[in-house]
């Protein structure tokens, strides 16, 4: 990253580089709403059931594997989104509480 200029999204997977670019129009009320953005607690219960019963030896059922692949895949975009967000918050020059107490 160049100084003076806003984070890259070059290096991230090809099909989120259109929806990180787009971020960089964003206000800074929409980018605050995406950094404290969290996944909902059931999603997350059943993300670790799934992954639980992989543990255990469990054989998941095909819609289950699919299940889990699309939770990680959703689980990622969140994540690089958050990212983001927060970086572009910081290049605009505000200051950002530490890394996972945004909420």
């Amino acid at each position: 990253m160049e100084v003076g200029s806003p984070p890259s999204w070059e290096d991230v997977p090809a099909e989120f580089q259109c929806e990180l670019a787009s971020l960089d129009r964003l206000d800074e009320d929409s980018l605050w709403q995406i950094a404290r953005q969290r996944c909902p607690e059931t999603e997350m219960q059943r993300w670790q059931d799934l992954l639980d019963k992989k543990a255990n030896g469990i054989a998941l059922t095909q819609a289950e594997t699919a299940e889990l692949q699309k939770m990680r895949a959703d689980a990622d975009r969140l994540t690089l989104r958050k990212s983001h967000a927060a970086a572009l918050l910081r290049w605009r020059g505000h200051m950002l509480p530490p890394a996972g107490s945004l909420s």
